[in-house]
């Protein structure tokens, strides 16, 4: 089975693959990057401290110095490509046929979204004869959109999750269910490492599936209902206020030193 990676230039999509490539490398013919997820909308000013932890830092600081002197620990994208001999491109868009050639030509039997950026209009989810699995940072149908993690703990919830879904339609977040995980509101931590906490499980939702599929059973999913749950933009000023004033933190000092102990230790 040959499969491809639509994921987001970020710290989250590459432990995803950090993660899944050294189970999968030999069927995976090529990952498609975005450089932004959210849409059209833009992110209250706030919020540009946590972007510049998931983007900024680890692709224009941290990522060039590993690659520079070596990594003994996870890999940046440029890393990834490198070791596993796959191709990694950058893409903006999938709305008209010259945009989704490169994505056609690769040949792959499933696609496998994570923080995508960009919208998979009906072409482009009718290109791989298997289908187009999507894991998203949020339990659906409560948390459709961007950053449900956030919204998981400003509603003061006991649990957050991931969960793994089909992509049949362009509609977000909104194709039929195949796994939840769940991990453990730990109220001493940050914003950051909850998100980051999902993607272990996360990834294991993921190999499960793909496992299935390579030996020729159904992957089970059940339909959402449309109508339950809710669909979240971007955290407004006030909401970012609320947040912060329960006592939640964006990131720590912690975060960041934890995620750098990845990049450069030989037990990540």
């Amino acid at each position: 089975m040959r499969i491809a990676f639509l994921v987001n230039r970020d710290i989250e999509s590459n432990l995803v693959l950090n993660l899944l490539l050294p189970e999968l490398h030999d069927s995976v013919v090529g990952v498609f990057v975005s450089e932004r997820v959210g849409g059209k909308a833009s992110p209250p000013p706030m919020l540009g401290q946590l972007g510049f932890i998931e983007q900024e830092l680890f692709n224009n600081i941290v990522f060039p110095l590993i690659e520079h002197v070596g990594s003994v620990g996870f890999e940046s994208f440029s890393g990834l490509a490198r070791r596993y001999g796959i191709p990694v491109r950058t893409i903006s868009t999938l709305k008209d046929p010259a945009s989704r050639q490169p994505l056609a030509e690769a040949g792959a039997d499933l696609l496998v979204s994570i923080r995508f950026g960009v919208i998979l209009g009906a072409e482009a989810i009718a290109i791989p004869p298997l289908g187009v699995l999507n894991l998203h940072s949020g339990l659906l149908p409560e948390y459709r959109g961007v950053l449900a993690t956030f919204r998981a703990l400003l509603n003061r919830d006991s649990q957050i999750g991931c969960t793994l879904h089909w992509i049949d339609s362009p509609g977000i977040d909104a194709g039929p269910i195949i796994e939840l995980a769940r991990v453990t509101v730990d109220p001493e931590r940050s914003l950051l490492w909850h998100v980051l906490s999902l993607y272990r499980p996360g990834a294991q939702l993921i190999l499960d599936a793909i496992r299935s599929l390579e030996k020729g059973e159904q992957v089970h999913a059940t339909p959402q209902d449309p109508a339950s749950g809710g669909y979240y933009s971007f955290p407004t000023h006030e909401d970012l206020v609320r947040f912060t004033a329960m006592g939640w933190r964006l990131f720590d000092r912690r975060d960041v030193q934890e995620l750098l102990d990845s990049y450069i230790s030989r037990d990540a």
